[in-house]
């Protein structure tokens, strides 16, 4: 049976690390294309040459042997020690499962702005449990070889390393090297696509300022971080669908988790329902509408944000509605629909979407188009924000670069 916490020596055996000489090191050592877009991460070119090319202006090219033994020492050396060190700064729990299930009471509301990043440390278990899964989403096209865990398999076990650790701020860092690689991995981390997690926090915050109620639905999982959010909350029972098989198998476990501390942590008994099941077909495939019709009191998830990232399965919404205008209507309209069925009168319903312009459909924003969507079956109430950072810039998600808010648009049927 699956393990919730998914450990480091999992995560070790993720990689096949290759024990070569320092000169076949040097044979292999190559930089990547980042610019191709064909998924197999082409080459550009072997280091040598690339160094040869870049630095005309500065003492890269005197110091490439020191550049390369340090390599070989972080790669090859002490790889499993350097990939320890990425795990327990960004996939291991600091703390107990139970400090992570009991979310701290915050009222991060203010002049309606949610504060997104407060207390965001809760959001890590979701990261864990969904490891492989959450460091594999790819961002904006199938063929992205820039996400997490890609770029770290063909740098250990191919030698196959991105441009960017050869600039020279980054080139420095590792001719620095002196056996700690947190630099190395920072350094490695802003250049590496990886999914976003919706801060557990947050949600309880928004739950409790914004509904009320007994039955809680989310027509996607968030990682498993509504869940956690629901156990700390008001609400008695909660619904949700995912199309990622282990997220669902995670929820279960979860509630699991959840169970075994009833009494001990949690003074309620409260109940899921969970689907492994595009939003959108839940009514065809489990007559969701008649189990849960006139039943739930609130609605409140992020929904995927058409292409931006792109998760293992299959039946992900732009799988199945890869022209954007068929996927407001296929996706986003139906699972509005579906909501608004199974909603009490007088429910509330909201999503939380930033302004993400598609790349085909630059004249439109996401969030407009899927409110004005909303608006055609539910009563569109108001208007609140998150902020998930107080720093904007082109290093930060894609998701929240304008401003690093995202909208709360708030209806009530």
């Amino acid at each position: 049976m699956k393990n919730l916490i998914f450990t480091e020596q999992e995560f070790l055996s993720l990689f096949d690390l290759p024990q070569i000489t320092y000169q076949e090191f040097c044979d292999r050592i190559a930089v990547l294309n980042v610019m191709d877009r064909s998924g197999s991460f082409v080459i550009r070119s072997n280091l040598v040459d690339f160094v040869e090319k870049v630095s005309k202006k500065d003492d890269r090219k005197i110091r490439l042997e020191l550049y390369r033994r340090k390599l070989y020492e972080i790669l090859v050396t002490n790889a499993e020690k350097t990939l320890r060190e990425w795990f327990l700064r960004y996939g291991s729990l600091k703390e107990s499962v139970d400090s992570y299930l009991n979310l701290p009471v915050v009222n991060v509301l203010n002049e309606k702005v949610f504060a997104g990043n407060l207390q965001a440390k809760y959001g890590k278990i979701c990261k864990n449990i969904n490891f492989e899964n959450f460091y594999n989403t790819k961002k904006l096209y199938v063929n992205d070889s820039e996400y997490t865990f890609g770029l770290m398999k063909v740098m250990f076990e191919e030698f196959k390393i991105r441009n960017s650790l050869v600039g020279p701020a980054f080139f420095d860092h590792i001719c620095n090297y002196d056996g700690d690689s947190k630099q190395f991995w920072l350094d490695f981390m802003m250049g590496a696509n990886r999914a976003s997690i919706f801060n557990p926090v947050t949600y309880r915050s928004i739950l409790s300022n914004l509904f009320e109620g007994k039955v809680l639905f989310a027509p996607v999982m968030g990682w498993n971080a509504y869940q956690i959010a629901f156990y700390n909350s008001e609400f008695e029972h909660f619904i949700s669908t995912d199309v990622i098989p282990d997220v669902v198998t995670n929820g279960a476990l979860l509630h699991q988790e959840y169970l075994s501390r009833n009494n001990s942590l949690f003074d309620e008994k409260k109940t899921v329902d969970l689907y492994l099941c595009p939003s959108e077909q839940l009514n065809a495939r489990h007559d969701f509408v008649k189990k849960y019709g006139d039943a739930v009191d609130a609605v409140l998830f992020s929904p995927p944000y058409f292409d931006l990232e792109l998760y293992p399965s299959e039946e992900q919404s732009v799988e199945s509605f890869p022209n954007y205008n068929e996927w407001l209507v296929g996706y986003w309209e139906e699972t509005v629909k579906l909501c608004a069925a199974v909603m009490k009168p007088g429910a509330r319903f909201a999503f939380v979407i930033s302004n993400y312009v598609n790349r085909q459909y630059e004249q439109m924003t996401i969030s407009q188009d899927m409110r004005d969507v909303a608006a055609k079956h539910l009563t569109l109430t108001d208007h609140y924000r998150v902020q998930w950072s107080a720093i904007s810039g082109s290093r930060q998600a894609k998701k929240t670069r304008d401003g690093n808010y995202e909208d709360i648009w708030l209806f009530t049927k």
